[in-house]
């Protein structure tokens, strides 16, 4: 999988907009409802041993669980290194995991801890601050994927000049639809903590993109 081909059906353009002109408690979020009986079928099977049962699980998420790991690391063979030892962490304690429950948050939580790890190393041993006053360069610019409008390109950028948690917040909340619960349980975070980061992450890109939204503070 390469790194366009996992932010196809992105809501990066128009949906993303409304989700940060709007107020959040008016967005819409996913069910956490398993609706898929071959999923559960599945988490059967590889409970029971059967190994190949869970090639069904890895191919359902992971273009999202790749996303979410770009998401925070910002670099794609990184993140496709994220989400491969996400799915093995996963598989080694598929016996910890709450028959009936739907198998998406899990890994996402997986892979986002993860992700925030290799972000913590990176701060201890290259010194890399994300401040508001000097956001970490984009070395990689190379590896993001093409984004095909001016308003996609514009609310990246204004999404990538955040301070870190701002930002990894902003893209879980904005382009990959998750609620504020979802997104805590993703990151460790109270539900208090990620709607104060995503409350400053919007008022921060509403200034910088007033533009397109008239300036609405609603």
């Amino acid at each position: 999988m390469d790194a366009t081909s996992m932010f196809e059906g992105s809501a990066t353009g128009s949906l993303a907009l409304d989700r940060l002109v709007f107020s959040p408690k008016r967005a819409q979020t996913r069910s956490a409802t398993n609706e898929d009986p071959i999923e559960a079928r599945a988490i059967a099977a590889v409970k029971a041993g059967e190994a190949a049962s869970y090639d069904y699980l890895v191919s359902k998420y992971m273009k999202r669980v790749i996303s979410i790991a770009w998401g925070v690391v910002r670099n794609a063979a990184d993140a496709e290194d994220l989400a491969q030892e996400a799915f093995v962490k996963a598989f080694e304690n598929v016996g910890r995991f709450k028959t009936g429950e739907p198998f998406g948050p899990w890994i996402y939580r997986i892979v986002t801890n993860l992700a925030l790890d290799v972000m913590k190393h990176r701060k201890r041993f290259r010194h890399e601050e994300i401040t508001d006053a000097a956001p970490a360069a984009r070395r990689d610019r190379a590896d993001l994927p093409a984004i095909a409008n001016e308003l996609a390109q514009r609310i990246d950028r204004g999404i990538e000049s955040l301070p870190a948690m701002q930002r990894i917040v902003a893209r879980l909340y904005l382009v990959d639809e998750f609620g504020h619960s979802e997104i805590a349980g993703m990151t460790g975070l109270s539900e208090g903590t990620v709607r104060s980061h995503l409350s400053l992450a919007r008022g921060k890109l509403k200034e910088k993109l007033a533009d397109l939204h008239g300036g609405s503070n609603d």
